[in-house]
């Protein structure tokens, strides 16, 4: 009886000491602890939903021994308190946000447990409001790309989540995330009541600049569960409140109310005047140099053209991209070898009976010319049949190349040979043309390789410019991502 009660009173110290060795963040107690009883840590989180050393130091913001207790009991960041928490919930709770990204760093699925209601750590920080809380939603969604597809027990998306407690910022993250990712299907999912976004951002007052931004991203005439469709609900809204039928309908074509850009120049015009500089067009003085943008801002950003123009030019179906880039190929081969072997082939030997200058020689049917003067070498088709089978095999020749190019655009900077290559490809094939062409006909063969050489200039050099505006962007991005250890939030699989 006695032995029992000492070691029951030893145990009971060892908690106590336990819990001041994590009030300390005293990692060398800790382990000083451990090595006096090697199962204190499990004899603690035994229970099913049991408030583990980890939770403990995770509430008292005591980073050192939460990490050290993470490393030597890994599941304890994924068990659930009495309360329905895992230590990343209660870290965000408290606003602790250095172990949050300690604890994100040695584990990315962190952010998918889910807590109480079905709550993972990216739905609690999309509702919630400020700088820090918006970049943490950021680096989630860099570090984590499949918990955007994790709903609560109300089948609710993060999106949801935002919309519903009105965080715009949030939203705005979300919303430019999801475009650069090309995942915009999630803005039509519904929770249980089968509600969307847009359902969402029309209740109650609606928010109009959400409501603007999914325009054509979610169907106004999708009904939930109660039979409303978000257009009824807007016009009940308009209603009750008294508001003009244009202004309503503004929102339900996706309209804005002002011109940004006038307003902004206004704005600049205004401000000029207050600074006596309306003498050079009213501009205002050079702008300091501005900090480097966070990740939110980053992603907040309007996209570039060539990030608007990927959405259609993505193929999500590598099956389906291999099968288009080898017709493509197989399209591209064929009508080369048609532009250098032509219907009738070419004059094998020069004319041994030029006939003189003043004399016309007409072509047969098939357009093959009669007792013309020609030197070997020559195309034997002259005429308009030349000039109607150039134009063709050309056309065809040069979508190909251009359907080439557009699949690789995905995959770029990787398949910029592939681009180069093409270029160089639709030259030597309209170098080969303006060769194969008699001299009675190089003035129109100079006309054809002028034209469809601006064309190929025009669809594969041009876009590049805008490539490149776009990439020194997605550099930008990926450094900052980098830097903060969540990785590259363009790959479609998670960091590791």
């Amino acid at each position: 009886m006695a032995k029992g009660l000492r070691e029951k009173e030893e145990k009971e110290a060892r908690e106590s000491q336990l819990q001041q060795a994590i009030a300390n963040d005293d990692v060398d107690e800790l382990h000083k602890l451990i090595g006096d009883e090697q199962q204190l840590l499990d004899r603690l989180s035994k229970d099913p939903f049991p408030n583990t050393p980890l939770h403990l130091a995770v509430a008292a913001g005591k980073t050192q021994v939460a990490m050290e207790i993470a490393i030597l009991k890994p599941s304890f960041a994924r068990k659930l308190n009495s309360d329905g928490w895992s230590p990343m919930h209660l870290a965000l709770q408290y606003e602790h946000y250095d172990i949050v990204r300690a604890l994100m760093i040695r584990d990315l699925k962190l952010i998918q447990v889910q807590g109480r209601c079905g709550i993972t750590p990216l739905h609690y920080i999309a509702g919630k409001e400020g700088d820090d809380e918006l970049e943490l939603l950021a680096e989630f969604l860099c570090a984590c790309k499949s918990s955007i597809e994790d709903l609560t027990s109300q089948c609710e998306t993060v999106v949801h989540i935002a919309v519903k407690n009105h965080n715009l910022k949030a939203f705005e993250v979300l919303f430019g995330w999801l475009k650069r990712v090309h995942r915009t299907e999630i803005f039509k999912w519904k929770d249980q009541d089968g509600n969307t976004v847009l359902h969402i951002a029309a209740s109650g007052e609606p928010q109009k600049e959400i409501l603007l931004r999914l325009h054509g991203y979610v169907n106004l005439d999708v009904k939930n569960f109660q039979g409303k469709t978000s257009r009824e609900i807007l016009q009940d809204y308009g209603k009750r409140s008294g508001i003009e039928g244009s202004e309503i309908k503004k929102l339900l074509i996706g309209k804005t109310n002002i011109n940004a850009k006038k307003k902004a120049m206004e704005i600049f015009r205004n401000h000029g005047k207050r600074l006596g500089c309306a003498g050079r067009g009213g501009r205002p003085p050079a702008p300091k140099p501005t900090p480097r943008p966070s990740l939110s801002e980053l992603l907040r950003r309007e996209l570039t053209m060539f990030e608007k123009s990927m959405s259609w030019l993505r193929v999500r179906n590598e099956l389906a991209c291999t099968i288009v880039f080898g017709v493509a190929i197989l399209i591209a081969t064929a009508t080369y070898q048609a532009a250098l072997s032509p219907p009738g082939g070419y004059w094998g030997d020069n004319s041994s009976n030029p006939l003189p200058n003043s004399i016309v020689v007409t072509a047969n049917s098939g357009g093959i010319a009669v007792e013309k003067p020609h030197e070997a070498g020559n195309i034997i088709l002259t005429g308009s049949k030349l000039y109607q089978f150039t134009a063709l095999n050309t056309t065809v020749f040069w979508v190909s190349i251009i359907t080439i190019w557009f699949t690789a655009i995905p995959l770029l900077p990787y398949t910029l040979p592939v681009h180069l290559l093409t270029l160089l490809v639709g030259e030597a094939y309209l170098a080969t043309l303006l060769t194969e062409f008699p001299k009675s006909d190089q003035g129109a063969g100079g006309c054809i390789v002028v034209i469809f050489m601006s064309l190929l200039a025009i669809v594969l050099v041009v876009p590049l410019f805008s490539w490149a505006k776009y990439y020194k962007c997605k550099m930008r991005l990926r450094r900052v991502a980098t830097e903060r250890r969540v990785g590259n939030f363009l790959e479609l699989k998670d960091g590791k």
